[in-house]
C-alpha cells in the first residue's frame, strides 16, 4: 500500500510536466528563462514543492522563511523590464516589500525563539500567526503569480487563461492526486477470495492471543489447521485452530494466534481476503512446523491459561483431555524463553454464556508449579513469576530414559527424578504416612540401604518383623542371635528392690543396650544395621513398694522399650560429640504403637515414654541422631516427633485428621488427592528432597532399584563370625587298611 507522501510525490512529477506544456504550448516565449516565465518558477516552488512536499499540512516560520527568499529571488528577476515609476513598478514594489516583511519577520521570530519549555510572549505568538498565514505557500506564491500574470500577461488573453486555469486547476481540484490514489487502488484492490481457504470471519477477540472465527460454511476445521488471520490494524497473524464453543449464527470455532513468520508471510497473499477480519486456511510444510512452535506441540497442547492463575498455580481450561490426569506434568512458557514445569492437582467443570445465552462447558484443571529443570543441576528450580492469560499449555512429551541411581522416585513418563539427601532425611527426621498396603515400607527400606550407603547406621525398631527379611543382606545373622540374646538375658528376671525404681530387670536392661549402642558406633564396627523387635524383649518394671522381699511386676510396652533405645542413642551420641552430618538414624516401624499420641497410649506408662523418644528425637539433631517414623494412623502418632519430620512422604490416606496434618505440610491441593492416589505414588516435600516444592511421585519399583543402585553401592555386609575351633577328638582315630 502506497503512502501519502508517494503519492504526492508522483502526483508533483506529473503537475511539473503539465506547466512545462502550458509554458511551452501558450507563452510566446517558450521555455526561456525571462519575465514571462517567473510564474512557472512561483508555480513550481510554491503549489508544488512547498504545498506538496515541504508544507503540505502546516507552515512553520523556517518554511514561511523559505517561501519569502524564494518569493524575493522570482521577482528580483523582474526588475530590469519594469520602467520606474509607472504602476507596474509600484505593483512590483508592494510585492517586494510583502515579501521581504515576511522573511524578516520569520528570520527574527527564529532568532528570539523561546528556550524549550518556557513560556513565548504574547508578541512572539502574535507575530507567528502572522507568519504562518502570510507565509504559506499558497498565499505568498499565489500572489506573486497573480501579479505576473497582470505585469507580464495581461495583453495576451489566452496565456492569461491557460495560466490561471491551470493552476486553479492544479490548487483547488487537485486532479492527479485523485488520479494516482484510484489507479493505485484499482492495482492494490482485493482479488476474489477461494472460497475453497475460506474458513469463516473473525467475531470476538479474546485477547491476549485468542480470537473467535465463525466459520462460513458446514464443515470440521480439526484441532491444530494452520490459518491467517487477517487484520486492518496491524499485519497478519497465524491462528492455529483449538476447538468449538457454541455457535449462533454458524458454528464459533476458537483460534490461537501467534505471529506469521516470515517464510509464511512471503508464501500468504494478503490480497486475496476481500475484507479485514477473514480467516483463510493456509499450507504449512513439516519445515515451517520446526519454526511454530503452537505447530510442533500441537498433538501435545491440552490447554490455555486462564483466569485466576497466580505465581504458584496455574489455572487452564482443559481443550485436549488425553494423558492428563492427578499427577500430569504440563509446561508453560513464562516470559520468551522459560519453560516452566506445572503438576495437576485438580480439576472442576465449569460453563460459560458464548453469545445469546449459549453455554459452553468444559474442565478447568488446576495444576501446582514446580518450576523449570536444570539439566546440570539435575533439579528443578523456582521461576518467580506466572504465564500470560491464554498463554497455549502443553502436555509434557514422553522422554526416553529413568531416573539416576540417586533419584527417590520420578514424574511417570519422565525422566525427571527426586533425589533425596540421606543425611539429612536423618538430622531433620523423616515421616512415611500412608494407610496399609500401599508401600511405605518397600520405601522405608530403600532409605535405609541409601542411608548405609553413605555411611550412616541405622537402627530399626520393628513390629512386623520383615527388615530383618527384606535387609537380610547387610545382616550377618550369627552376630545378630548373638546380641538378641545379650539383650533377652539382661531384660529377663529381676529381683524385687526396696527402691521401686530399683527393681525389676528395666535398669540392667538399659545399660545394656546402652553397652551395645556403643559397639554399634564405634568407629571400628563395621556394622551399619541393626533390628529389633521391641515386643520380643520381656523386661519388667516393679510397681508397688516392697515388702518381704516381694513386690508386683508388669512387663514393660514396646514404648517403653522404644523410649529405653532411644534415650541410650540420645546418650550414646551426645558422648560423640556435635556433627552436622547423620551418624545413626531411629526407624519407627508401626510408629503409632512405638511412640503414640497422648490420648492413643495402651498403657499410663507409654505417656511418659514416648516423651522420653520424643526428648531424644529432639535433642539429637545436633550430635547426628534423627528418626525415620512409619505409620498408617497419622492420628495416633505424637505430634511432638511428627511435627519435627522436614520431610514428609504421604501416600494413600482415607482419614481427615491425617489430611488435615498433611495439608500444612504439603497444601490443601496434594492433601485433597491422598484418598485417590494409586499405589507406589507419594507425595514428597521437605528439606532432603531436590525439589523445593511438594511434588507428586512414583517411587522406585524396589527390584528396579537394587538393579540400579546396588552394583555401585553393594551391602555393607560385616564379616561373619568366625566359626568356633572343634576341640580335638580323645584318642587316635580308628585306621583300617585293606
Amino acid at each position: 500500500m502506497f503512502s501519502e507522501a508517494k503519492v504526492r510525490a508522483i502526483a508533483l512529477l506529473l503537475y511539473v510536466v503539465v506547466l512545462l506544456i502550458v509554458q511551452s504550448l501558450f507563452v510566446d516565449t517558450g521555455l526561456k528563462p525571462n519575465e514571462n516565465a517567473i510564474w512557472l518558477y512561483g508555480g513550481i516552488a510554491s503549489l508544488l514543492f512547498g504545498s506538496r512536499i515541504l508544507n503540505p499540512y502546516f507552515t512553520p516560520p523556517s518554511g514561511a522563511l523559505i517561501n519569502g527568499v524564494t518569493s524575493l529571488l522570482a521577482l528580483v528577476s523582474a526588475l530590469p523590464v519594469v520602467l520606474p515609476g509607472t504602476p507596474e513598478a509600484y505593483i512590483l514594489g508592494t510585492l517586494i516589500a510583502f515579501c521581504a516583511v515576511v522573511t524578516l519577520v520569520s528570520i527574527l521570530l527564529l532568532i528570539f525563539r523561546p528556550p524549550l519549555g518556557e513560556e513565548p510572549s504574547t508578541a512572539w505568538i502574535v507575530f507567528e500567526r502572522a507568519v504562518i498565514g502570510l507565509g504559506s505557500p499558497n498565499i505568498i506564491f499565489g500572489v506573486l503569480i497573480m501579479a505576473a500574470v497582470w505585469l507580464f500577461h495581461r495583453d495576451a488573453p489566452v496565456e492569461v487563461f491557460a495560466i490561471l486555469a491551470t493552476l486553479i486547476v492544479i490548487a483547488v481540484f487537485q486532479p492527479f492526486e485523485a488520479v494516482v490514489k484510484y489507479v493505485l487502488w484499482f492495482l492494490e484492490r482485493p482479488k476474489p477470495i477461494n472460497r475453497a481457504d475460506l474458513i469463516g470471519s473473525v467475531v470476538a477477540h479474546q485477547s491476549p492471543g485468542i480470537v473467535l472465527v465463525r466459520q462460513a460454511q458446514a464443515q470440521t476445521i480439526t484441532r491444530g489447521t494452520p490459518m491467517v488471520l487477517s487484520d486492518q490494524h496491524g499485519p497478519p497473524q497465524l491462528g492455529v485452530a483449538l476447538n468449538y464453543v457454541g455457535r449462533d449464527e454458524g458454528n464459533l470455532l476458537r483460534v490461537l494466534t501467534t505471529s506469521l513468520p516470515r517464510r509464511l508471510a512471503a508464501l500468504h497473499d494478503s490480497s486475496a481476503q476481500a475484507t479485514s477480519g477473514m480467516a483463510m486456511s493456509i499450507a504449512v510444510t513439516d519445515e515451517d512446523k520446526t519454526d511454530i512452535r503452537a505447530l510442533q506441540w500441537i498433538d501435545r497442547l491440552c490447554g490455555i491459561v486462564d483466569t485466576e492463575t497466580s505465581p504458584e498455580y496455574l489455572q487452564f481450561e482443559v481443550i485436549n483431555e488425553a494423558g492428563l490426569a492427578e499427577g500430569a506434568l504440563v509446561e508453560v512458557r513464562i516470559g520468551d524463553t522459560q519453560r516452566v514445569i506445572y503438576q495437576v492437582v485438580d480439576g472442576v467443570t465449569r460453563d460459560e454464556v458464548v453469545q445469546q445465552k449459549n453455554k459452553y462447558g468444559y474442565a478447568r484443571a488446576k495444576a501446582r508449579k514446580i518450576g523449570t529443570w536444570d539439566d546440570q543441576g539435575r533439579r528443578f528450580c523456582p521461576v518467580p513469576w506466572m504465564p500470560r492469560m491464554n498463554a497455549p499449555v502443553f502436555l509434557l512429551e514422553q522422554l526416553e530414559g529413568g531416573p539416576e541411581d540417586d533419584c527417590i522416585g520420578h514424574f511417570p513418563a519422565t525422566p525427571y527424578g527426586v533425589r533425596l539427601d540421606p543425611s539429612e532425611c536423618v538430622t531433620h527426621n523423616t515421616a512415611i504416612l500412608g494407610i496399609l498396603g500401599v508401600g511405605k515400607s518397600y520405601l522405608a527400606i530403600e532409605l535405609v540401604e541409601r542411608m548405609i550407603a553413605q555411611g550412616i547406621k541405622v537402627l530399626c525398631l520393628d513390629l512386623t518383623n520383615q527388615y530383618e527379611t527384606l535387609l537380610n543382606d547387610f545382616l550377618d545373622p550369627a552376630f545378630e542371635a548373638e546380641r538378641k540374646a545379650e539383650l533377652e538375658a539382661a531384660g529377663a528376671g529381676g529381683a524385687a528392690h526396696q527402691n521401686k525404681e530399683l527393681g525389676g530387670s528395666r535398669n540392667t536392661f538399659v545399660l545394656a543396650v546402652i553397652q551395645q549402642i556403643k559397639d554399634f558406633l564405634d568407629p571400628n564396627d563395621d556394622h551399619y544395621l541393626r533390628v529389633y523387635n521391641p515386643a520380643q524383649f520381656r523386661v519388667t518394671k516393679q510397681v508397688s513398694g516392697w515388702n518381704s522381699e516381694t513386690a508386683a511386676f508388669l512387663k514393660l510396652t514396646a514404648s517403653e522399650i522404644t523410649a529405653i533405645f532411644s534415650d541410650a542413642a540420645l546418650l550414646v551420641c551426645q558422648e560423640l560429640g556435635m556433627t552436622d552430618h547423620a551418624r545413626l538414624c531411629l526407624v519407627y516401624e508401626e510408629a503409632h504403637t512405638l511412640v503414640p499420641e497422648w490420648n492413643s497410649v495402651a498403657a499410663e506408662g507409654d505417656k511418659a515414654a514416648t516423651a522420653k523418644s520424643a526428648r531424644a528425637i529432639l535433642q539429637g539433631r545436633k550430635y547426628g541422631l534423627g528418626c525415620l517414623l512409619i505409620t498408617q494412623r497419622t492420628a495416633n502418632v505424637t505430634k511432638t516427633i511428627l511435627n519435627q519430620c522436614n520431610t514428609i512422604f504421604a501416600m494413600r490416606t482415607f482419614d481427615d485428621t491425617g489430611k488435615d496434618f498433611l495439608g500444612n505440610y504439603i497444601g490443601s491441593d496434594y492433601a485433597a488427592i491422598l484418598p485417590s492416589m494409586q499405589p507406589r505414588h507419594a507425595v514428597v516435600f521437605g528439606k532432603a528432597s531436590s525439589c523445593e516444592n511438594p511434588v507428586l511421585i512414583k517411587l522406585n519399583d524396589q527390584d528396579a532399584f537394587r538393579a540400579r543402585f546396588r552394583p555401585n553401592n553393594g551391602p555393607r555386609r560385616p564379616n561373619p563370625m568366625p566359626a568356633p575351633e572343634a576341640e580335638p577328638a580323645d584318642g587316635n582315630a580308628d585306621t583300617t587298611s585293606a
